[in-house]
């Protein structure tokens, strides 16, 4: 069985209805906003590393193991945690062959080919997790911010 739902809405002056109808179809294609998120993401992720994971209300990277951090010291001298080529972190913070930052109508993908990535994300019997991709309350507050103005922005221009 089908349930039809029908509203009218008139108004005297057609402006609010405009404005919905012009933010509605900007929801049904996200892309625009998704691919303004990315910089906030690649901002984010460059901070996030180089704090040590202790950005915006994330907790520091769990430390290194007494003999790995002497291990690479000696061959990465002077490498931060969680990054030693620097490859993980370029992936997240920039644009490389790494990289995955897929924007869609509806979706946005953001994330590392890196193949260890998954190791530090989720951590292993050997290794405590350090995650390289952990986002935070207010890098949310900031992409709904984008979403929002992207919406609004539209609605306000037709």
């Amino acid at each position: 069985m089908a349930l039809k739902l029908h509203i009218n809405i008139e108004y005297p002056d057609e402006k609010p209805l405009r404005r919905v109808l012009v933010v509605y179809e900007r929801v049904n294609n996200l892309q625009p906003a998704f691919e303004r998120m990315l910089p906030a993401l690649q901002q984010y992720s460059e901070n996030y590393f180089a704090r040590g994971g202790a950005y915006e209300g994330n907790t520091p990277f769990a430390p290194l193991s007494a003999r790995y951090a002497k291990w690479k010291a000696r061959r990465y001298p002077g490498a931060p945690i969680l990054t030693r080529s620097g490859r993980l972190r370029a992936s997240l913070a920039s644009v490389t062959n790494d990289s995955i930052a897929d924007a869609t109508r509806d979706t946005l993908v953001y994330g590392t080919r890196a193949p260890y990535a998954i190791y530090h994300q989720y951590g292993t019997r050997k290794m405590p997790k350090r995650p390289p991709l952990k986002l935070s309350k207010p890098l949310g507050a900031r992409l709904i911010t984008i979403l929002r103005d992207y919406l609004l922005e539209q609605g306000e221009s037709e």
